[in-house]
């Protein structure tokens, strides 16, 4: 039987957020996009829960790290993210009251995150298996690799994965440069290997195993 995924995100050092309103009116039109965006995968809907945190549930884990992105690149600050598969208990037909071992795991995932200073870590059973190591090496992967990025690099990846199928000649007539700058500055950011890593990552999510890892 194919189990739940839970998303539970954790806004970083919040209570140093001077701008703490619009960043929960943007969180919130964010989650609102997500839900629409993801419709036919939303188990329960992303909602901003108790002070600093939001959470939601899909019915797979397929496409938990495009939710993550999707939330990520359009927030100003930044947040640790803890993904839980498991089961999603709905005693009702509203969405309250609502547990079930992907919801424990999930929040177990964001106090792994904040232990090991990760942005997004992955609990998928009560072990730590073969499935959980390789998610959360290939996150760590990513974040490590995206840390070195400059600001500029970081503009123009940005652009091109809200425009994934731009040419070089368009992204670099966003940007007013030449197309061979922007070239040199996805060389430079490693985007080739950055780019194949996360694709491994949504593959490895839409073929993570049913039962539980050993």
């Amino acid at each position: 039987m194919p189990r739940n995924c839970v998303i539970i995100g954790d806004i970083k050092k919040s209570r140093s957020v001077r701008n703490w309103s619009e960043v929960v009116t943007r969180l919130g039109g964010t989650l609102r996009d997500v839900n629409g965006e993801f419709s036919d995968d939303i188990l329960v809907h992303f909602r901003l829960t108790v002070g600093d945190e939001f959470q939601g549930a899909l019915n797979n884990p397929g496409n938990a790290y495009r939710t993550y992105l999707r939330i990520k690149h359009m927030l100003p600050v930044d947040f640790y993210c803890g993904i839980g598969i498991g089961g999603v208990e709905k005693p009702l037909s509203e969405e309250i009251g609502m547990r079930g071992t992907a919801f424990y795991r999930a929040r177990d995932a964001v106090q792994l995150c904040k232990r090991k200073n990760r942005e997004i870590m992955i609990i998928s059973a009560e072990t730590v298996g073969r499935m959980d190591r390789i998610a959360n090496t290939l996150f760590y992967f990513l974040q490590s690799l995206e840390g070195s990025w400059t600001k500029r690099q970081r503009e123009v990846i940005d652009h091109l994965r809200a425009h994934p199928d731009y040419t070089y000649e368009q992204l670099a007539s966003n940007f007013g440069i030449s197309k061979q700058a922007v070239y040199r500055i996805l060389k430079a950011a490693n985007w080739d290997a950055f780019s194949e890593g996360e694709t491994l990552v949504n593959e490895l999510l839409e073929h993570f195993p049913d039962e539980d890892s050993t």
